[in-house]
């Protein structure tokens, strides 16, 4: 049965590309997402309300162009066969009674696969998608799950809609410098996640920024760097009305200011006779297309008086920004060894969770938050204890698919790097043992701790890389000793997590070559 979904704005387009590459036709029965699974919408319940069908069918689309195919199959089937074809399903609404119902009636062993549920349905939330009953999210809050065997998704720290772990959060920012210096992401793209991530503000927030709300301050100490930040569901309050000023570091203001120089350039070729005061009026995140329908600096006043935010992102242009991110996104969670699934929303809990750990709650949290009081901190706060376990303690299954992003970049010799002539590309461990070449410029002098977390960088097959990992674990239980933070103590896991990688990458390698012999 065919229905519908042109009144829905997120549908433009029949044909999605999954997140392995293949394309599907949105309005077909059967959608690949790689080379062998299949979901077969022929399969699902007749009797589905067509919002939910719709709801559903958009938020699945979505799942497979930004996560990997086996967890969106796994969405897929575990909403199918615990939901909609449970005796609870009437054929309406998905409602808070039917949730609990089904809570009810899972044994414990099941109930994860509920949890796995809650993910689909959080994410169908904040997509805005049709099909739920009103004050949904809030039962979903509330309902405690066991998690299963690998304690991966347990209470309000789901692995692909909750906050991110301090591990989680460092291959973030890793894989987007690196995908950026690469030219996997646009300058926009980095600086959309960029600001998302460090500010932790809401979309319609980041959406209103103007080129006049970056700032740099010079005082006794040095310089500063500040943004406004329009603030967002003041009842009654016009656009930009009122802002909050932060303070941001150089890299994201750099971010920032050549994003700005950036789109100075693409605005020039509409408005050519821009002045630097009214450069000062353009959004940061701005929409070209509405640029296109002026020629003149008098017509971007009048635009500027009558509708403030016309030339500004629209949501619509901003959700793409971060869609694309988490399609290209090939950073690995520790707890799921899958991909890490990137949306504003996590990144916003994120940024709650971690003023947590430092001891800031109540009114104090509010404003760094930029709520109007503290009644919806509950949401990002209610469990703020780590799920996964030190991240050496259980690496096997994460590790497995991480190695297979070094197998292609390992060397067996010096020769075999792309700058192997260069001396200077040599990357040694602390005693002075080479261990791999910088492949990238020669003018970085990060270190060996940062050049473990660089895509440009290449390992020596026969480096003694177990003997790196130990040092690095000596090196953690020191600084333990010495009585740093668990902040601190934890900032060694994404080391730890690569050497173990390239430490099974090196292993299967001379495995293979063995058999060859």
């Amino acid at each position: 049965m065919k229905h519908d979904y042109s009144d829905v704005a997120e549908f433009h387009l029949d044909t999605r590309v999954s997140k392995a590459g293949y394309g599907f036709n949105f309005l077909d029965s059967l959608w690949s997402l790689d080379n062998s699974l299949i979901l077969n919408w022929d399969n699902v319940n007749q009797n589905i309300h067509p919002e939910v069908l719709k709801g559903f069918r958009l938020t699945i689309a979505r799942l497979a162009e930004e996560v990997s195919a086996s967890y969106t199959s796994n969405v897929w089937n575990y909403f199918r066969k615990y939901l909609l074809e449970t005796e609870f399903y009437n054929g309406g609404l998905i409602t808070s009674e039917l949730i609990l119902n089904i809570k009810a009636n899972l044994s414990k062993e099941d109930e994860y696969k509920l949890g796995t549920i809650r993910a689909l349905l959080r994410n169908w939330l904040s997509w805005n998608f049709s099909g739920l009953e009103q004050g949904i999210e809030e039962t979903l809050d509330k309902i405690v799950l066991k998690g299963n065997d690998k304690g991966k998704a347990v209470a309000h720290h789901c692995p692909h809609t909750g906050p991110y772990t301090l591990t989680e959060q460092q291959s973030l920012l890793v894989w987007a410098g690196n995908a950026f210096t690469c030219q996997l992401i646009s300058l926009e793209e980095f600086a959309w996640f960029y600001t998302i991530y460090s500010t932790a503000r809401r979309s319609s927030q980041i959406r209103a920024l103007r080129v006049a709300d970056l700032k740099v301050k010079s005082d006794s100490k040095g310089l500063k760097y500040e943004l406004d930040i329009p603030r967002a569901k003041q009842r009654g309050g016009k656009f930009r009305e009122e802002s909050r000023s932060i303070c941001i570091s150089e890299d994201m203001y750099l971010v920032l200011k050549n994003l700005i120089e950036h789109n100075k350039k693409r605005v020039g070729k509409y408005v050519p006779d821009l002045t630097t005061e009214y450069s000062n009026e353009l959004p940061i995140f701005l929409n070209e297309n509405r640029f296109k329908e002026i020629n003149s600096l008098n017509q971007f006043k009048d635009k500027l008086k009558t509708t403030p935010d016309y030339f500004h992102a629209t949501k619509n242009i901003v959700d793409e920004l971060s869609r694309s991110l988490s399609r290209k996104c090939d950073a690995i969670s520790e707890r799921t060894s899958d991909y890490i699934h990137f949306t504003p929303v996590r990144c916003r809990r994120t940024r709650a969770t971690n003023l947590v750990r430092h001891g800031i709650t109540g009114v104090q949290m509010a404003y760094l938050m930029d709520h109007s009081d503290t009644q919806q901190l509950k949401v990002y706060t209610a469990h703020t204890h780590e799920l996964a376990l030190r991240i050496f303690e259980h690496m096997n299954d994460p590790m497995t698919f991480l190695a297979t992003k070094f197998e292609g970049r390992l060397i067996e010799d010096e020769r075999e790097a792309r700058r192997g002539q260069d001396i200077t590309s040599r990357i040694y461990k602390g005693d002075n043992k080479q261990i791999g070449n910088c492949g990238g410029s020669p003018s970085c002098q990060a270190g060996m701790k940062a050049c473990l977390l660089c895509d440009q960088f290449q390992p020596l097959l026969y480096a003694p890389w177990d003997e790196l990992f130990l040092d690095l674990l000596e090196e953690v239980e020191q600084r333990h000793k010495e009585g740093a933070s668990e902040l601190v103590i934890k900032s060694y896991d994404l080391q730890l997590s690569r050497v173990k990688a390239i430490l099974d990458a090196c292993d299967k390698r001379i495995k293979i070559e063995e058999i060859g012999a």
